[in-house]
Protein backbone atom coordinates (compact mmCIF):
# COMPACT_ATOMS: atom_id res chain seq x y z
CA UNK A 1 0.00 0.00 0.00
CA UNK A 2 2.72 2.52 0.09
CA UNK A 3 3.79 2.56 -3.54
CA UNK A 4 0.09 3.95 -3.68
CA UNK A 5 0.62 6.73 -1.42
CA UNK A 6 3.77 7.62 -4.28
CA UNK A 7 0.77 7.99 -7.34
CA UNK A 8 0.82 11.62 -7.79
CA UNK A 9 -2.91 11.33 -9.57
CA UNK A 10 -4.28 10.08 -6.42
CA UNK A 11 -2.62 12.91 -4.09
CA UNK A 12 -3.92 15.25 -6.11
CA UNK A 13 -7.40 14.26 -5.56
CA UNK A 14 -7.20 13.35 -2.16
CA UNK A 15 -5.45 17.38 -1.60
CA UNK A 16 -9.06 18.27 -3.22
CA UNK A 17 -11.26 16.23 -0.90
CA UNK A 18 -9.43 17.53 1.87
CA UNK A 19 -10.01 21.18 0.60
CA UNK A 20 -13.62 20.93 0.01
CA UNK A 21 -14.43 19.58 3.85
CA UNK A 22 -11.68 22.07 4.92
CA UNK A 23 -8.62 19.53 6.00
CA UNK A 24 -5.50 19.50 5.88
CA UNK A 25 -3.52 16.92 3.81
CA UNK A 26 0.21 15.98 4.11
CA UNK A 27 2.32 13.78 1.84
CA UNK A 28 5.30 11.90 3.51
CA UNK A 29 8.56 12.31 1.85
CA UNK A 30 8.56 10.21 -1.79
CA UNK A 31 11.58 7.81 -0.05
CA UNK A 32 8.98 6.70 2.80
CA UNK A 33 6.11 6.05 0.01
CA UNK A 34 7.54 2.86 -1.03
CA UNK A 35 6.46 0.34 1.82
CA UNK A 36 4.08 2.01 4.95
CA UNK A 37 4.72 -0.92 7.59
CA UNK A 38 6.69 1.47 9.47
CA UNK A 39 3.35 3.83 9.44
CA UNK A 40 1.19 1.28 10.20
CA UNK A 41 3.52 0.12 13.07
CA UNK A 42 3.73 3.77 14.47
CA UNK A 43 -0.37 3.72 14.22
CA UNK A 44 -0.50 0.79 16.15
CA UNK A 45 1.65 2.31 18.89
CA UNK A 46 -0.44 5.74 19.02
CA UNK A 47 -3.72 3.64 19.37
CA UNK A 48 -2.39 1.34 21.97
CA UNK A 49 -1.11 4.35 24.37
CA UNK A 50 -4.62 5.77 23.67
CA UNK A 51 -6.32 2.52 25.18
CA UNK A 52 -7.26 1.42 21.52
CA UNK A 53 -7.04 -2.17 20.97
CA UNK A 54 -8.54 -4.85 18.57
CA UNK A 55 -8.61 -8.08 19.95
CA UNK A 56 -7.01 -11.02 17.72
CA UNK A 57 -10.47 -12.99 17.08
CA UNK A 58 -11.61 -9.70 15.90
CA UNK A 59 -8.55 -8.51 13.98
CA UNK A 60 -9.72 -10.16 10.09
CA UNK A 61 -9.64 -8.15 7.01
CA UNK A 62 -12.73 -6.20 5.97
CA UNK A 63 -12.65 -5.47 2.53
CA UNK A 64 -15.28 -2.87 2.45
CA UNK A 65 -14.10 -0.69 5.20
CA UNK A 66 -13.93 2.73 4.59
CA UNK A 67 -10.76 4.95 5.68
CA UNK A 68 -13.73 8.05 7.25
CA UNK A 69 -15.22 4.74 9.40
CA UNK A 70 -11.46 4.88 11.49
CA UNK A 71 -12.53 5.79 15.18
CA UNK A 72 -9.21 8.35 15.77
CA UNK A 73 -9.05 8.01 19.63
CA UNK A 74 -5.50 8.89 19.77
CA UNK A 75 -5.72 12.97 18.70
CA UNK A 76 -7.10 15.61 21.28
CA UNK A 77 -10.26 17.41 19.96
CA UNK A 78 -11.42 14.72 17.44
CA UNK A 79 -14.77 14.53 17.41
CA UNK A 80 -17.07 12.17 15.25
CA UNK A 81 -20.14 13.83 13.68
CA UNK A 82 -23.29 13.18 15.10
CA UNK A 83 -25.95 12.81 12.73
CA UNK A 84 -29.57 13.78 14.18
CA UNK A 85 -32.48 11.67 14.67
CA UNK A 86 -34.36 11.72 11.01
CA UNK A 87 -37.65 13.36 12.56
CA UNK A 88 -35.77 16.39 13.87
CA UNK A 89 -36.11 19.56 11.88
CA UNK A 90 -34.14 20.70 10.03
CA UNK A 91 -30.94 18.46 9.85
CA UNK A 92 -28.63 17.07 7.61
CA UNK A 93 -25.85 14.64 7.14
CA UNK A 94 -23.05 14.32 4.82
CA UNK A 95 -21.75 11.11 3.15
CA UNK A 96 -19.38 10.38 0.74
CA UNK A 97 -21.26 10.87 -2.29
CA UNK A 98 -23.87 13.05 -1.14
CA UNK A 99 -25.66 15.82 1.26
CA UNK A 100 -28.87 14.56 2.82
CA UNK A 101 -30.88 17.20 4.27
CA UNK A 102 -34.43 16.78 5.99
CA UNK A 103 -36.22 19.43 6.18
CA UNK A 104 -40.80 19.88 6.02
CA UNK A 105 -40.99 16.32 5.78
CA UNK A 106 -38.62 15.59 2.89
CA UNK A 107 -35.35 14.02 2.54
CA UNK A 108 -33.48 15.81 -0.17
CA UNK A 109 -30.25 13.71 -0.99
CA UNK A 110 -27.60 16.14 -3.40
CA UNK A 111 -24.93 14.19 -5.35
CA UNK A 112 -21.25 16.26 -4.72
CA UNK A 113 -19.69 17.05 -7.43
CA UNK A 114 -16.30 15.16 -7.62
CA UNK A 115 -13.54 18.72 -8.80
CA UNK A 116 -10.70 16.10 -9.21
CA UNK A 117 -13.02 14.60 -12.67
CA UNK A 118 -13.40 15.87 -15.83
CA UNK A 119 -16.95 18.13 -15.67
CA UNK A 120 -18.93 16.60 -18.45
CA UNK A 121 -17.92 12.93 -17.45
CA UNK A 122 -19.04 14.02 -13.48
CA UNK A 123 -22.04 15.40 -14.35
CA UNK A 124 -23.09 12.42 -16.24
CA UNK A 125 -22.02 10.09 -13.95
CA UNK A 126 -23.86 11.78 -11.04
CA UNK A 127 -26.94 11.39 -13.41
CA UNK A 128 -26.92 7.92 -13.81
CA UNK A 129 -26.19 7.08 -10.64
CA UNK A 130 -29.16 9.26 -9.21
CA UNK A 131 -31.28 7.51 -12.15
CA UNK A 132 -30.11 4.16 -11.01
CA UNK A 133 -30.56 4.74 -7.68
CA UNK A 134 -34.51 6.17 -7.99
CA UNK A 135 -34.81 2.81 -9.95
CA UNK A 136 -34.03 0.83 -7.30
CA UNK A 137 -36.02 2.75 -4.81
CA UNK A 138 -38.64 2.01 -7.02
CA UNK A 139 -38.12 -1.78 -7.89
CA UNK A 140 -37.39 -2.70 -4.10
CA UNK A 141 -40.91 -0.96 -2.70
CA UNK A 142 -42.67 -2.50 -5.82
CA UNK A 143 -41.14 -5.94 -4.50
CA UNK A 144 -42.35 -5.75 -0.68
CA UNK A 145 -39.42 -3.50 0.58
CA UNK A 146 -40.66 -0.93 2.59
CA UNK A 147 -38.49 2.23 1.46
CA UNK A 148 -38.86 6.04 1.50
CA UNK A 149 -41.65 7.20 -1.37
CA UNK A 150 -40.04 9.02 -4.19
CA UNK A 151 -41.25 12.68 -4.68
CA UNK A 152 -39.37 13.94 -7.57
CA UNK A 153 -36.10 13.42 -9.26
CA UNK A 154 -33.56 15.58 -11.31
CA UNK A 155 -30.18 15.00 -12.50
CA UNK A 156 -27.94 14.93 -8.84
CA UNK A 157 -30.96 14.94 -6.46
CA UNK A 158 -33.44 12.54 -5.25
CA UNK A 159 -36.51 13.75 -3.21
CA UNK A 160 -38.39 11.39 -1.17
CA UNK A 161 -40.34 10.89 2.03
CA UNK A 162 -38.69 11.89 5.29
CA UNK A 163 -39.22 8.62 7.64
CA UNK A 164 -39.81 9.39 11.14
CA UNK A 165 -37.88 7.09 13.27
CA UNK A 166 -34.65 6.13 14.49
CA UNK A 167 -31.49 3.92 13.19
CA UNK A 168 -31.74 0.27 13.48
CA UNK A 169 -28.32 0.62 15.66
CA UNK A 170 -30.34 2.09 18.62
CA UNK A 171 -32.99 -0.43 18.05
CA UNK A 172 -30.84 -3.90 18.24
CA UNK A 173 -33.72 -6.44 19.27
CA UNK A 174 -34.83 -9.84 18.11
CA UNK A 175 -38.02 -8.62 16.67
CA UNK A 176 -36.29 -5.90 14.62
CA UNK A 177 -33.67 -8.15 13.10
CA UNK A 178 -36.25 -10.42 12.38
CA UNK A 179 -38.07 -8.23 10.18
CA UNK A 180 -34.99 -7.01 8.91
CA UNK A 181 -34.04 -10.45 7.96
CA UNK A 182 -37.66 -11.07 6.41
CA UNK A 183 -37.40 -7.27 4.12
CA UNK A 184 -33.91 -8.34 2.95
CA UNK A 185 -34.61 -11.71 1.80
CA UNK A 186 -37.85 -9.71 -0.22
CA UNK A 187 -35.60 -7.40 -1.52
CA UNK A 188 -32.91 -10.49 -2.82
CA UNK A 189 -35.83 -12.26 -3.99
CA UNK A 190 -36.68 -8.99 -6.63
CA UNK A 191 -32.89 -9.22 -7.49
CA UNK A 192 -31.21 -6.30 -5.78
CA UNK A 193 -28.17 -6.05 -3.57
CA UNK A 194 -28.12 -3.16 -1.26
CA UNK A 195 -24.37 -2.49 -0.84
CA UNK A 196 -24.10 -0.88 2.13
CA UNK A 197 -26.17 -2.78 4.43
CA UNK A 198 -25.73 -1.62 7.94
CA UNK A 199 -27.44 -0.60 10.81
CA UNK A 200 -27.47 2.51 10.01
CA UNK A 201 -29.21 2.60 7.12
CA UNK A 202 -32.05 0.49 8.53
CA UNK A 203 -34.95 3.20 9.94
CA UNK A 204 -37.48 1.65 12.69
CA UNK A 205 -40.12 3.90 12.18
CA UNK A 206 -41.64 5.50 15.20
CA UNK A 207 -45.46 4.98 13.85
CA UNK A 208 -45.61 0.97 13.78
CA UNK A 209 -41.83 -0.10 14.39
CA UNK A 210 -41.40 -1.45 11.57
CA UNK A 211 -38.49 -1.47 9.10
CA UNK A 212 -37.44 1.08 6.42
CA UNK A 213 -34.69 0.20 4.01
CA UNK A 214 -32.69 3.59 3.02
CA UNK A 215 -29.65 4.57 1.10
CA UNK A 216 -29.57 2.98 -2.33
CA UNK A 217 -26.55 4.77 -3.52
CA UNK A 218 -24.61 1.59 -4.06
CA UNK A 219 -27.02 -1.33 -5.13
CA UNK A 220 -27.05 -3.09 -8.00
CA UNK A 221 -29.33 -5.69 -9.74
CA UNK A 222 -28.15 -9.20 -8.82
CA UNK A 223 -29.01 -12.25 -8.10
CA UNK A 224 -25.79 -14.24 -7.94
CA UNK A 225 -25.24 -15.83 -4.36
CA UNK A 226 -22.18 -14.49 -3.88
CA UNK A 227 -23.48 -10.68 -3.90
CA UNK A 228 -26.57 -11.62 -1.48
CA UNK A 229 -23.45 -13.12 0.96
CA UNK A 230 -21.65 -10.00 1.08
CA UNK A 231 -24.79 -8.11 1.52
CA UNK A 232 -25.49 -10.13 4.63
CA UNK A 233 -21.97 -9.94 5.74
CA UNK A 234 -21.82 -6.67 6.23
CA UNK A 235 -24.95 -6.62 8.35
CA UNK A 236 -23.60 -9.32 9.80
CA UNK A 237 -19.93 -7.20 10.74
CA UNK A 238 -22.13 -4.60 11.95
CA UNK A 239 -23.74 -6.32 14.43
CA UNK A 240 -20.63 -7.99 15.61
CA UNK A 241 -19.16 -4.35 16.16
CA UNK A 242 -21.90 -2.45 17.51
CA UNK A 243 -23.97 -5.61 19.75
CA UNK A 244 -20.64 -8.06 20.51
CA UNK A 245 -22.23 -9.84 23.33
CA UNK A 246 -25.85 -10.27 21.92
CA UNK A 247 -24.50 -10.89 18.29
CA UNK A 248 -25.19 -14.35 17.88
CA UNK A 249 -28.94 -13.88 18.99
CA UNK A 250 -29.66 -11.25 17.08
CA UNK A 251 -27.72 -13.03 13.80
CA UNK A 252 -29.91 -16.20 14.40
CA UNK A 253 -33.35 -13.95 14.29
CA UNK A 254 -32.15 -12.12 11.15
CA UNK A 255 -31.34 -15.97 9.90
CA UNK A 256 -34.78 -16.94 10.68
CA UNK A 257 -36.97 -14.41 8.88
CA UNK A 258 -34.30 -14.19 5.65
CA UNK A 259 -34.23 -18.07 5.22
CA UNK A 260 -38.64 -18.44 5.69
CA UNK A 261 -38.28 -15.54 2.79
CA UNK A 262 -36.10 -15.91 0.55
CA UNK A 263 -35.92 -19.80 -1.71
CA UNK A 264 -32.33 -20.65 -1.19
CA UNK A 265 -31.67 -18.10 1.37
CA UNK A 266 -29.85 -21.37 3.67
CA UNK A 267 -27.06 -20.79 0.74
CA UNK A 268 -26.62 -17.59 1.10
CA UNK A 269 -26.08 -17.84 4.77
CA UNK A 270 -23.61 -20.52 3.96
CA UNK A 271 -21.82 -18.43 1.38
CA UNK A 272 -21.97 -15.59 4.40
CA UNK A 273 -19.80 -17.67 6.64
CA UNK A 274 -17.32 -18.57 3.94
CA UNK A 275 -16.98 -15.28 2.75
CA UNK A 276 -16.62 -14.53 7.03
CA UNK A 277 -13.54 -17.10 6.81
CA UNK A 278 -11.74 -16.05 3.60
CA UNK A 279 -11.47 -12.69 5.02
CA UNK A 280 -10.22 -13.71 8.83
CA UNK A 281 -7.51 -15.91 6.67
CA UNK A 282 -6.44 -14.05 3.86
Amino acid sequence: MGGVGANRRLQEMLRMMCEDRGARFSVPEQKYLGDNGAMIAYTGKLMLESGSSVPIESSHIIPSFRSDDVEVTWKQGVGHEVIPRVDEKPAWKRGAEAIIVFQDGRAEKKRIPKRYRQPVLDRRLIAERTRAEARLIAAARKAGVRTPILNDITADTIIMEQVPGHQLTSNLTKGALFKTGVMIGNLHTAGIIHGDLTTSNIIVRDADDECVLIDFGLSQVSSEIEQRGVDVHVLFQTLESTAPDHAHELKVEFIKGYTETLRGGADVITREHEIGLRGRYL
